[in-house]
């Protein structure tokens, strides 16, 4: 009787570690499949900006070390715009970083900013986390 005893408790210790590592499974697939970073969701990039028709055509197509210029955008007028390296974020979004700079004045101002690309919206741009904020910031 102890045999039979033996052999239906190791049974259910298998059967209990299969169901465990199901589970496991099942919640490593689960947060996998569903994107905690927002997604497509432009609310889940603060103070983002869209770059606008002209300058997400022109990163839809832009490799590193290619330079723009254009005479209106979200960092103001007349700017020259050089896409340092593009990747893929955390998110699961293509960005860029990219150098923007323009003329004020006799100087030239540059900026470093990233730019990633939200699908069936374009390109938005926003300031990189490491940037140092001058002013107050909005939450």
């Amino acid at each position: 009787m102890s045999n039979v005893l033996d052999g239906v408790s190791g049974s259910v210790g298998r059967l209990t570690k299969w169901l465990q590592m199901g589970l496991v499974v099942a919640a490593v697939t689960g947060c996998a499949s569903q994107n905690h970073y927002g997604g497509n969701n432009v609310g889940a990039m603060p103070g983002a900006a869209a770059v606008g028709p002209e300058i997400s055509s022109f990163l839809d197509n832009a490799t590193p070390g290619t330079i723009g210029a254009f005479p209106k955008s979200p960092w103001g007028s007349n700017v020259s715009v050089i896409v340092n390296e593009r990747y893929f974020a955390g998110s699961g979004r293509l960005c860029a970083h990219l150098d923007v700079s323009r003329s004020i004045g006799a100087q030239d101002v540059s900026q470093a900013k990233v730019a990633c690309l939200v699908e069936g919206q374009g390109w938005y741009s926003q300031r990189l986390v490491t940037q140092v904020l001058t002013g107050p910031s909005n939450p």
